[in-house]
This record gives C-alpha cells, structure tokens and sequence, in this order.
C-alpha cells in the first residue's frame, strides 16, 4: 500500500543525478519519491510543504551548504531524518552533518544497497554511518583524545592535584588541607587548569575527568 511507504525528498543540484537516485528508489517497493529541490531554499520549502519520512541531502548546494540546510531543517522538525549523500568523506565533513542533525551518512561512491538500508535504518528512527563516516568519527574522537591529553600534562603539579581533587568532589578548603595551601589559593590554580583545558563551566570538570580517566579509581570501588 502506497501510504506505507518511506516518503523521500531528494536535494540535489545535478539533475542527472536526481533522476538516478529516483529511478533506482522508485524500483523499491517500500520507497517513493515524493519530491525534489536543487537547492538548498527549495529544500527548505519542500521540507516544510511534503513533509517526507526521509530527506536525501547533498552537501554541495549553490545557495547555501547542505550542513546549514540541514540544521534549519532540524531546528524547526527536530523529528525530520535527513540522510546525507555527499561525495566528501573527510572527517570535518562527516562530523559537522551529524553534529548539525543529520540521521546518517552515506558516500555517494558507496553502493546503492548502502543507501537503499540507510534510507531505511534512518526511517525507522535509527542512525546510520556508512564505515567510512563511521572511520571519520572514530578518528576524530582519538583525536580529541590525544589532544586532551596533551593538554592536560602541560598543566603544572600542582594544577593537576587540584583539578583531579576537585574531580573527586572535594571541597577548596579540603584540597587546601591536603596540599598545605589556602582555599584561595587552590581556587587559583583551579581557573588556571580550567582556562588551560578549555573548560568554562564546573559542569564539564566531571566530563573532562571521565575522559581523562580521573575517576577510573571511584568506579571501581
């Protein structure tokens, strides 16, 4: 029946391509094509008048990048599935389409089952990442990682004690008896770590100090 089917919405500015990709979707008997745009305000528009299960979004548009279409799409249906389809797969491409709100991935240089089972993971209110967004990801948290690290031995002696004490849920009057200084003191080298490891609010000492593997010892216990 036609009303079960996985409605799409194709953005693309190659026409060539667009009609490729509705061929090929409109040979499956669960997927119809409800529409087009070649650009991104078309996307916007069409987004908002079809309403589709799923939105397949190039990233090179003329008008505007497929990244930003993609959050205000996003914004305004926090509900819409897009699936990128984009020829880039560097890292810094893969990871601003997810952090901007898309559903999954998918090289155009993939095959056509990756994206026939993309379509159709992300319509089920699932994310798909082809192995090689799925690589980018990866790489980049390894990265941030390793630069965490990095960052974190060049705080002084005495800047790591206090940021991992404070970690651990003491007080600055506590660390300032365990280490034979003033709370003042230890509030200053504190906001040194703090500024020195990127960290603006108290809320993401804890998240930092997981990462770090800080609090390995408390879990454990």
């Amino acid at each position: 029946m036609s009303n079960e089917k996985i409605r799409v919405l194709l953005v693309d500015d190659h026409e060539v391509l667009r009609d490729g990709l509705r061929l090929l979707l409109e040979g499956e008997p669960d997927i119809v094509v409800i529409g087009e745009a070649a650009d991104g305000q078309q996307a916007l528009e069409r987004a908002k008048e079809l309403e589709p299960d799923v939105i397949v979004m190039d990233l090179g548009l003329p008008d505007m990048s497929g990244i930003e279409v993609t959050r205000q799409i996003v914004r305004d249906d926090p509900e819409m599935k897009i699936l990128v389809l984009s020829m880039h797969t560097k890292n810094e491409f893969v990871i601003k389409a997810i952090e901007s709100g898309a559903s999954g991935y998918v090289p155009k240089a993939s095959t056509h089952e990756s994206l026939l089972v993309a379509i159709r993971t992300v319509s089920g209110g699932k994310r798909y990442l082809h192995p090689l967004a799925a690589n980018a990801l990866m790489e980049n948290y390894i990265d941030q990682e390793s630069s965490l690290q990095q960052r974190f031995q060049k705080l002084t002696e005495r800047e790591q004690d206090v940021f991992c004490l404070s970690a651990k849920g003491f007080t600055s009057k506590e660390i300032g008896e365990q280490l034979i200084i003033s709370p003042k003191t230890v509030d200053t080298y504190r906001q040194r770590a703090f500024e020195k490891l990127g960290i603006e609010h108290r809320s993401e000492l804890i998240r930092l100090a997981l990462n770090l593997g800080i609090l390995d010892d408390l879990k454990e216990n």
